[in-house]
């Protein structure tokens, strides 16, 4: 994991939510799931790109981005101005099929 980023809960998979915080600078890759993001705080300078087209943040909402689309992620602003800091509900993509999604539980299992 990046410095620049802190997962806040759990741990990323289809199905997970986690609290995650991307500090001044940081970047995010991608994968491929969607995701339902419910934006808490979006300074100045946050940008979220899918498929080349840029998209809106607003605090107290959600946004639902289908991540096997190349995006960006990045804070761009500066460090007086604090962390992004968004909740994330992952989601199977509705292309995976079942028995796909039977391997990749078994790909994400925790750690017994």
């Amino acid at each position: 994991m990046e410095p620049s980023i802190l997962c806040l809960l759990g741990r990323e998979g289809p199905g997970e939510a986690q609290g995650e915080m991307l500090l001044p600078s940081g970047r995010l890759p991608f994968s491929l799931k969607r995701q339902t993001v419910f934006c808490l705080k979006i300074p100045p300078g946050c940008e979220l790109v899918v498929g080349g087209e840029p998209q809106c943040w607003a605090e107290g909402h959600c946004l639902l981005v289908d991540d096997s689309f190349l995006h960006t992620v990045a804070h761009n602003g500066s460090p007086e101005d604090g962390p992004r800091v968004v909740f994330i509900v992952d989601l199977w993509h509705p292309n995976v099929a079942g028995a796909e999604r039977q391997a990749l539980d078994f790909v994400f299992a925790p750690d017994p």
